[in-house]
């Protein structure tokens, strides 16, 4: 598999709705989606599929008159990519400092650094993710 780029804000908003729908979605469906959020034109979704295409994140095949599009990098994979791609140039690698910014911004509560807390407590003696 090819090594893992950040996608573009658009693409990304492609590759959600496919991930949301599943393997064998077809370009209707996708635009049915994304439509809801704002109008989406048929030929640029075709680009910007062709180019998760390029970019090895999806595979296309046709089935009568559809072209349908199956998953070839899962979300968790990706958001795993971007969040440490982040955490590093953002952060220096330091998750302390990260939530520590949130915090000091406002931006998550007490209530969930206490849920946090939990979460590590939890899996805090767990090998897989070490």
């Amino acid at each position: 598999m090819q090594k893992l780029t950040r996608l573009p804000d658009t693409e990304l908003e492609v590759m959600k709705v496919v991930w949301q729908k599943g393997s064998g979605v077809s370009t209707s469906e996708i635009k049915q989606e994304l439509d809801k959020q704002r109008a989406w034109n048929v030929s640029a979704l075709q680009t910007l599929l062709n180019r998760l295409i390029d970019r090895g994140f999806l595979t296309s095949y046709k089935k009568g008159k559809n072209k349908l599009y199956d998953i070839v990098v899962e979300e968790e994979k990706y958001l795993a990519f971007e969040n440490q791609s982040f955490l590093k140039k953002v952060n220096g690698n330091s998750v302390t400092k990260l939530v520590a910014s949130l915090y000091n911004s406002r931006s998550i509560s007490k209530k969930d650094l206490e849920e946090l807390a939990e979460y590590i407590e939890k899996n805090a003696g767990s090998d897989e993710n070490v």
